[in-house]
């Protein structure tokens, strides 16, 4: 159960921020303006004239942008049966198909455009990417990720306060001077992989497997010694894993839930010496209540376990259990736009209550796909992110101040481009702000991070 002493204002935000995620679908879904209007008029348009294709096809795209595929397909299948109808109208109601989850139809529809000579170099381009898709979502074993290998920079990696004072024991001293923000810059390579086995069953078994490995090499720290106090940031190596099985607990009557229990697993190491351990199990509960709207909610609990390092005389004190509840909703309210918000509830229990705390994130995010400016080249996407995180501690720590208890907002700004360029190959560039408030000087923190890297998925 979750502590009750989590940020009433955070969970009305959250609340906030979801209602009206789910108030833009539902209008997207029944509002008769807009892209609803425009299909009621082309509908009423090809009706006087059925044998206007334009219409046709116009009208069938006006269902699409409403998230209605079904209508789509079903207001071009006419045309379709027509042995001499364009590549572009089969690609499109392959597309459709895709969305829809029909992956064997799409399929289908693709290999016919991509007979067809009449198809552009850039339709042929996003023939074939689609193609790919789809063949891997047909088969049983199915392997998806993406590696990143970049370069970036930051103004105060080791997030270190910018206050010229700060408590100790309730005193105001100054910082040791190699305790002062610094700006540094690091490589990084990060992997990312998912693998699915369809145990082809009636609930849509799947066992769905997922891995996240990181390792980051800051410029300035070297070696592996471990000190005291140290003036650098840390190398470091991740490694996150989940497994379970999911499956729709009742394919009949609610075809459009998914459960996934599973086990998790994370290790992390600093400065190349094991720094942290956790072992948990979890539940993601999925819903699409629309094509175009899908929402997750997933309840975790995992145990932390600190190491015993010269540099973490507290382990056995940090050394506890962290509840989560996170809920996500993404919304494709015109075709390419995506909006997605984010809440997550977090509770931390350790040895001291002073390191207790209950946590209240809300996080919202635009994203726009766009077929590349320059010709030739790969889809680019651009997303804008902001988020903001209200943390209460439980007790003062007397380390710090004895009379104040610790109450800390962050706020973060980013935005990040995608820039397809080859097959496969992405350039990837981020920018991000972060900026910490707290009652206590010792956390007043902000952070500038610029990032540029390549990424392959595979």
């Amino acid at each position: 159960m979750l502590h009750s002493s989590g940020s009433k204002s955070g969970r009305l935000a959250a609340a906030a921020l979801l209602g009206g995620l789910a108030a833009a679908a539902a209008h997207a879904q029944v509002d008769p303006t807009g892209a609803s209007r425009q299909a009621e008029d082309t509908f009423r348009q090809s009706m006087l004239q059925p044998q206007d294709t334009a219409l046709l096809v116009k009208h069938a795209r006006a269902l699409a942008a409403e998230g209605n595929f079904e209508g789509g397909i079903a207001a071009l299948e006419r045309l379709l049966l027509e042995p001499s109808a364009h590549p572009a109208l089969v690609l499109e109601v392959a597309q459709y198909y895709w969305r829809l989850g029909s992956y064997g139809m799409s399929e289908q529809l693709l290999q016919r455009a991509l007979a067809d000579a009449r198809l552009t170099a850039d339709q042929r381009i996003a023939a074939e990417t689609l193609l790919r898709e789809v063949r891997k979502r047909n088969q049983a074993n199915r392997f998806t990720g993406s590696a990143v290998f970049g370069l970036r920079h930051q103004t105060n990696p080791a997030y270190r306060t910018y206050e010229t004072q700060v408590l100790a024991g309730g005193v105001p001293v100054a910082p040791a001077a190699n305790q002062r923000p610094g700006s540094d810059w690091d490589m990084s390579l990060g992997i990312q992989a998912r693998h699915e086995y369809d145990l082809d069953l009636q609930n849509s078994a799947t066992i769905d497997s997922t891995l996240v490995a990181y390792l980051v090499d800051y410029h300035s720290a070297s070696g592996s010694t471990l000190v005291a106090n140290p003036s650098e940031p840390y190398d470091l190596g991740l490694l996150d894993a989940t497994i379970g099985l999911r499956f729709k607990p009742s394919p009949g009557g609610a075809p459009k839930l998914t459960l996934r229990p599973h086990v998790a697993l994370t290790y992390l190491a600093a400065q190349w010496h094991s720094y942290l351990r956790n072992a948990g199990v979890g539940l993601d509960v999925g819903y699409d209540p629309g094509d175009v709207t899908k929402l997750l909610l997933t309840v975790d609990s995992v145990k932390r376990d600190f190491a015993d390092r010269i540099d973490v005389p507290t382990a056995s004190t940090l050394d506890g259990r962290l509840t989560s509840l996170r809920l996500r909703g993404v919304h494709e309210w015109r075709p390419r736009h995506w909006i997605t918000g984010e809440y997550a509830h977090r509770r931390n229990s350790t040895g001291a209550d002073f390191y207790d705390y209950d946590s209240d994130e809300v996080r919202v995010a635009y994203t726009i796909a766009y077929p590349s400016p320059l010709r030739g080249l790969g889809a680019w996407s651009s997303t804008l992110w902001a988020g903001y995180v209200q943390r209460g501690y439980d007790a003062a720590d007397p380390a710090i101040s004895a009379g104040t208890v610790r109450k800390d907002t962050e706020r973060r700004i980013g935005l990040q481009q995608i820039v397809g360029f080859a097959d496969q190959w992405s350039l990837v560039l981020a920018l991000e702000h972060v900026r910490l408030g707290s009652n206590l000087p010792n956390f007043r923190i902000r952070n500038t991070s610029v990032f540029a890297g390549v990424s392959r998925a595979f």
